[in-house]
């Protein structure tokens, strides 16, 4: 994917503001994060993440980062899960994470961003935050969606954040999705060009609810759920995806 870039470049430059780009917390900036700021912050913001994902129903056998960064939340979902499988697509922010989170339960794992699952489905639950909003268009996320599935063992659930919006039924509808297609596209473009002059770039991608439903269910997955709550970290509202794998495959 093209996103994947910018991705790897932020990895180099800046890992831990890559990951979580509050004002003032760059390198350089008037309070930079330090490794014991950034992983107290992970601490935080797992524990009302899970709190959500445990009365949703979650198996703690084995679960799926998919964009582990540098190990922000890695380092709580061991202790939440019995074994972790933690991707990225960026050599250094995995380097980050294994210096910092070495923990036996687990595993680190360079991928394309695309690809998770290498002998087929075997993960109980596959987690996800501040990865979908990067990706250049709602192609990329189907596909990382349809290869999650894909990882995913009968039965298994997943809890995914992404920017969530919905259109009010109106005559205009139609029209206000046309426009916010056509804006996206000129971001990717703006994007691209910025990309060819080596222009260290975050991209930003929103979903239409009633997309999302239609793609999870085309998918295959069921019991599709929406929440949006605020973390206790800094009072921002995030919006996630819950789902799950039927429990025999076909079904």
């Amino acid at each position: 994917m093209k996103s994947n870039y910018e991705w790897k470049q932020w990895g180099k430059a800046d890992p831990l503001f890559a990951v979580s780009t509050w004002k003032g917390k760059e390198k350089g900036g008037a309070l930079p994060w330090t490794d014991e700021e950034f992983y107290e912050l992970g601490r935080s913001d797992w524990e009302d993440f899970f709190a959500q994902w445990k009365t949703y129903g979650c198996n703690p056998a084995h679960c799926l980062e998919v964009g582990c960064g540098a190990g922000r939340l890695t380092k709580h979902l061991a202790g939440a899960f019995q074994a972790v499988t933690a991707t990225d697509i960026s050599e250094d922010q995995i380097a980050y994470a294994r210096s910092r989170v070495d923990r036996e339960n687990i595993t680190y794992r360079l991928t394309d961003g695309v690809h998770f699952a290498a002998e087929g489905p075997q993960a109980t639950a596959v987690f996800s935050t501040h990865v979908f909003q990067h990706f250049d268009t709602l192609a990329d996320a189907e596909r990382v969606l349809q290869e999650i599935f894909r990882a995913l063992a009968p039965g298994g659930t997943v809890m995914i954040h992404l920017p969530v919006y919905a259109l009010p039924p109106t005559l205009v509808t139609s029209l206000f999705r046309r426009m916010l297609a056509v804006a996206n596209q000129v971001g990717t473009l703006r994007a691209n060009v910025n990309r060819r002059r080596g222009k260290l770039i975050m991209r930003g991608l929103t979903y239409e609810r009633a997309w999302l439903a239609a793609c999870f269910a085309a998918i295959g997955f069921q019991r599709v759920e929406f929440r949006t709550f605020q973390v206790a970290s800094n009072g921002d509202w995030h919006d996630f995806v819950l789902a799950e794998a039927p429990a025999e495959p076909g079904i």
